[in-house]
């Protein structure tokens, strides 16, 4: 009998209507199973080779490349797309099907947490799969998690949260440092002994190259230039270095864009980040809930002529890069314009009118956190609309509303939009932080959330314990979803 969904522990779940599951009438998956493999990207075999020997050791499968015409499922059909995959475990044995390394990467994702360790023993002596049928494609091509490092936020944290993010099938990060970030040409700028350094950040790059996913790292160009929370009153470089007051507004908020010396250090560090990053294809910019100038200098000008031309030469510098930059959408909106009345607006009639003078492919992450008006449909979303009518690529951002993210997620596949973003911020773990995730994977790829648990989320405990294992985690404060349970509700 097949299992039912809230007993698949897998997340993503693939879409139901081609997904078929049975631990009644299990599968072999360990020394003695030869995995056949169609795929007809020569990089697909070694990477399977490679990460089975090193999550099962001694029991991993084998990979049998270029199979032929028989090792092709028969049934699920492998739907089109570079991300798409098929899988089958059965009497004929495991076979994998996809276009491209990519899809068999996540045909791996899935294998991997459906897999148990056999019954019987005390050690693991190799595993099973359960009887399976496996059609399976996102809907969205940008599946990203945004992650903030805080100098509060453990290094191994970072790490643990990439692994789980490819294992749920997002292939995108983005990275914001919160003061963290270790310039070597501005050393002044962040925290002491700041942990994202060059090396930590290449690193990590690496690693997400590896499992199909982009680092892409985020500098607060406009707004938020304190690099902390609003609440805090911090500021990384004003608070132990006034020296730079000048690059910044009074106060610290923003970055004064009128002085050619803040444009010079936000594009050098721009630099850094990318370099660092191993020059990914995207690159975001922040830009979001700026605050009217003070300085003098800066009023002399039209504001949003001066915002303009700061995030214009950004991104033609980003370009020159190879890389495409993101920005956040609410200053692109005027607050006062009633189109926009129950959705998040923050900017003036100047910054609004950027939506018509930036270049088109600048993606606009468009961030919509309240909680909706219940008299509205599910598919009306008028800022994101907005900016797809003006010919942007446009990410939907929902944070903490869960139940805006399939809906978000499906109208931005109808129309031509380019993916989700999973904003995280301060929720590092808890409960909040495994919803975010877990719904956004799901609304993101296309299928619903499993089911949640009345008490113990076993399916992202699977998830969350081999990110943890492939991290190295090996601390009891670094486990699980809290450091410490007793501080738990």
């Amino acid at each position: 009998m097949p299992l039912p969904q809230s007993a698949v522990e897998l997340a993503p779940i693939p879409a139901p209507a081609s997904f078929e599951s049975d631990m009644d009438r299990p599968v072999p998956f360990d020394a003695g199973t030869a995995v056949l493999l169609d795929c007809p990207d020569p990089a697909a075999a070694p990477w399977l080779e490679r990460h089975f020997a090193d999550w099962f050791g001694t029991q991993a499968p084998r990979v049998v490349a270029d199979a032929g015409e028989g090792a092709r499922p028969a049934a699920p059909a492998l739907p089109p797309g570079d991300e798409a995959y098929a899988a089958e475990a059965g009497e004929g044995g495991v076979r994998i099907a996809a276009h491209t390394l990519a899809g068999a990467r996540w045909a791996a994702c899935s294998l991997r947490q459906l897999a148990i360790a056999r019954r019987g023993t005390m050690r693991t002596e190799g595993r099973l799969l359960p009887s399976l049928r496996i059609s399976d494609a996102p809907r969205l091509a940008l599946r990203a998690v945004h992650l903030c490092w805080f100098p509060e936020t453990p290094p191994a944290w970072i790490e643990r949260a990439i692994r789980l993010a490819a294992l749920l099938k997002f292939n995108c990060a983005i990275l914001e440092p919160w003061g963290t970030f270790r310039s070597a040409r501005h050393p002044w700028f962040g925290w002491p002994d700041a942990p994202a350094t060059p090396e930590a950040l290449g690193r990590l790059a690496a690693i997400g190259r590896d499992l199909g996913l982009v680092l892409v790292p985020q500098l607060n160009a406009f707004g938020h230039a304190s690099l902390s929370r609003t609440g805090s009153l911090k500021h990384a470089a004003l608070d132990l270095h006034p020296e730079y007051e000048p690059l910044f507004e009074p106060g610290g908020w923003n970055w004064c864009l009128s002085n050619p010396e803040a444009r010079r250090v936000v594009r050098e560090l721009a630099d850094e980040l990318h370099e660092a990053c191993g020059r990914p294809p995207l690159f975001h910019l922040g830009c979001d809930e700026a605050q009217p100038p003070s300085c003098p200098e800066c009023r002399r000008r039209p504001y949003g002529e001066l915002v303009r031309e700061h995030v214009a030469s950004l991104a033609a510098f980003l370009r020159e890069r190879g890389a495409r930059p993101m920005v956040w959408h609410d200053m692109l909106l005027d607050r006062a314009d009633p189109r926009w009345k129950g959705f998040v607006a923050s900017g003036s009639p100047e910054t609004a009118a950027l939506a018509d003078t930036l270049p088109k492919d600048v993606v606009v992450c468009d961030w919509q956190y309240a909680d909706r008006d219940p008299a509205r449909p599910p598919d009306d979303w008028p800022t994101m609309a907005h900016f797809l009518e003006k010919g942007f690529a446009v990410a939907g951002c929902p944070w903490l509303n869960l139940g805006a993210m399939e809906p978000m997620a499906a109208f931005l596949a109808a129309r031509g939009g380019l993916g989700l973003v999973a904003t995280t911020w301060q929720r590092q773990g808890g409960t909040v932080w495994r919803d975010i995730l877990r719904t956004a994977a799901g609304a993101a790829w296309g299928t619903p959330p499993r089911p949640a648990a009345t008490q113990f989320d076993t399916a992202f405990a699977v998830a969350l314990r081999l990110a943890e294992r492939d991290a190295g985690v090996r601390s009891y404060p670094a486990t699980g979803l809290c450091a410490d349970q007793l501080a738990l509700p």
